[in-house]
Parts: structure tokens; C-alpha cells; sequence
């Protein structure tokens, strides 16, 4: 059975299993599940960042060592 109510332009449609809501645009609100899955993929995207940019400082210490061992001051560069 579906349930529909309208509340300043929100929508909300009531089955036997779930309750769904609209935005006044007809957009669907994300579901828990849904919102949780965008947090984990959040995550692991700034995970991914923070190791890719702990490898770059890495690799710019790895640069500025190999130019001083050579006699060049890097931050004259």
C-alpha cells in the first residue's frame, strides 16, 4: 500500500517496506544506505590523497637531498 503526503513541498510516499522522500523538485532524498556508501567513498578518496601527497613530500625530499649532495642549494632554485 502507498501513502503520499505533501509538507511544504517535500513529498512522502509510504510503502509496506519504505518511506521515501522528494524535494520539491522531485529529486529523491539519499536513502542511510545510500549516505553511508557517499561517506565510505569519501573516505577513501581522502585516504588516497593523503598517501599520494605523503609520497610527493617523499619524493621533494628525495630531490632536495640529491641536489644539495651536488652542490646546489635549493632554495636559490
Amino acid at each position: 500500500m502507498l501513502h503520499c503526503h505533501h509538507s511544504g513541498g517535500i513529498r512522502f510516499e509510504l510503502s509496506d517496506t519504505e518511506l521515501v522522500l522528494y524535494y520539491p523538485d522531485g529529486q529523491r532524498f539519499a536513502s542511510f544506505v545510500e549516505l553511508a556508501q557517499q561517506r565510505e567513498i569519501e573516505r577513501q578518496r581522502a585516504e588516497e590523497a593523503e598517501a599520494r601527497a605523503a609520497q610527493a613530500q617523499t619524493q621533494l625530499q628525495a630531490l632536495r637531498a640529491l641536489l644539495q649532495e651536488r652542490g646546489i642549494d635549493p632554495t636559490q632554485l
